[in-house]
């Protein structure tokens, strides 16, 4: 009679542990980001600083992803790369991350240094200034298909080789501007360099890498890129198949990668991969505990074939703490099927999940806050602070009054639930 007491009060405790959880998961996990992406434009005095940490901590936010860089410029003090020239107004002295971190830490708010890793300019070529990486290092910038010949004929030249490349990108509506190609030596002792040197000197919660991909199929043409793929595949082939192709290849600077498309789009995620992992290895290096997560494409099988943006491998082989979606849709189906996704190959890794809260209604945005919940996620991102704290066209009033009191009942949601079981567990 005693065993099956305890049998049925053991079981009783199991039902009620599994309704907190449950009820947990809805109300907002007890450590939960919460968290808001920051775009530059927020960052250019201490006033638009000032007014972002007080919002996003009235709110209810307990983490900032604050873009430090943007376009291959600073929005700190950096020994490799330029000041951005959104600060032009502010005096020299004034440090937008050093400000926004003496702030954060009194509201309890965790902030993580947003790098846009290969993405560094507008198609704008005439813009690009002289200090900047594109300028100093034109052979580095991505070569469209269209221009692979002219390119490895030619060393690219400053600015003539860019505008060049500016008009492809302009026709290509899916191109956002001009990208740096990782299978060039330079660009990944660069890119460590640069974030090394950021977290050397401030001591932020993480580093969030964006744009860790390829703008599309159609780019990273570049001479590195097709000789490095040449010399793999020669490396495979008997003498006179390799004679063959060489001879092919001076006609045709595509005909490796026309001929062994498999493997060259292997070799794009290769390149990107790597860089990857050369990036967290500098982050844990420089600043232990430093968090590195990035930010992917939510839908993997594009991210995959389309970007070389191979996460899924990513987190298996542990080369991020944690991994951000932008799962950027209207859908509530289609956004529960790639969070349900994402946290299926995150291998037991954090996964915050992207918003896409500038195209939707603040109810939708709402609503997909609640699916994260239920689908068991570690938190969520709202892309991004800039949206939410106006009207537009779509919206009477700005949306963080009603986030404000939404995240409210959840924290008390959170917290009553919370006292309910300890109270259960003394009983």
């Amino acid at each position: 009679m005693a065993l099956v007491s305890f049998k049925v009060l053991f079981l009783q405790y199991v039902f009620f542990c599994l309704g907190f959880y449950c009820a947990t998961l809805w109300a907002g996990q007890p450590g939960e980001i919460r968290g808001l992406w920051v775009v530059r434009t927020s960052l250019t005095s201490p006033e638009s600083i000032d007014r972002l940490i007080n919002e996003a901590a009235d709110t209810g936010f307990n983490t900032l992803i604050v873009q430090v860089r943007g376009r291959g410029d600073a929005f700190y003090q950096s020994r490799l790369e330029p000041r951005s020239n959104l600060l032009s107004t502010q005096s020299a002295g004034f440090d937008p991350l050093a400000y926004l971190l003496e702030k954060a830490k009194p509201r309890d708010l965790r902030v993580h240094a947003w790098v846009n890793v290969l993405f560094v300019h507008e198609a704008a070529a005439r813009k690009i200034r002289p200090n900047h990486v594109l300028a100093r290092h034109s052979q580095w910038a991505m070569v469209p298909s269209s221009l692979a010949s002219t390119f490895y004929s030619a060393k690219p030249t400053f600015p003539r080789s860019l505008e060049r490349i500016a008009e492809v990108i302009r026709k290509n509506s899916g191109v956002e501007g001009f990208y740096l190609d990782p299978a060039e030596p330079g660009v990944r002792e660069h890119l460590v360099a640069v974030c090394s040197d950021l977290l050397s000197r401030y001591a932020v919660d993480g580093l969030h890498l964006d744009y860790l991909r390829y703008p599309d199929p159609s780019f990273g043409y570049g001479r590195a890129a097709l000789d490095s793929f040449r010399q793999e595949i020669d490396e495979k082939l008997k003498p006179a198949e390799r004679q063959r192709m060489a001879r092919a290849f001076t006609r045709n600077r595509l005909y490796y990668t026309q001929r062994y498309p498999r493997q060259w789009a292997e070799f794009r995620r290769r390149q990107v991969t790597d860089l990857a992992a050369a990036l967290y290895r500098a982050a844990h290096g420089q600043r232990a505990g430093t968090m590195v997560t990035a930010a992917v494409k939510a839908d993997s099988e594009i991210a995959y074939s389309q970007k070389f943006q191979d996460w899924k491998l990513w987190m298996e082989e542990g080369l991020l703490d944690g991994l951000c979606p932008m799962a950027y849709t209207r859908s509530n189906d289609a956004f529960k099927s790639q969070v349900a996704i994402a946290r299926g190959l995150s291998f037991g890794r954090p996964v915050w999940v992207g918003i896409g809260a500038w195209q939707m209604s603040i109810q939708s945005t709402l609503e997909k806050i609640a699916i994260t919940r239920n689908l068991g996620a570690d938190g969520f991102l709202l892309f991004s602070y800039e949206n939410l704290g106006n009207r537009t066209a779509s919206r009477s009033a700005p949306p963080l009054p009603r986030l404000k009191a939404f995240l409210a009942d959840s924290s008390n949601q959170s917290d009553q639930d919370e006292g309910e079981k300890e109270s259960a567990l003394k009983d």
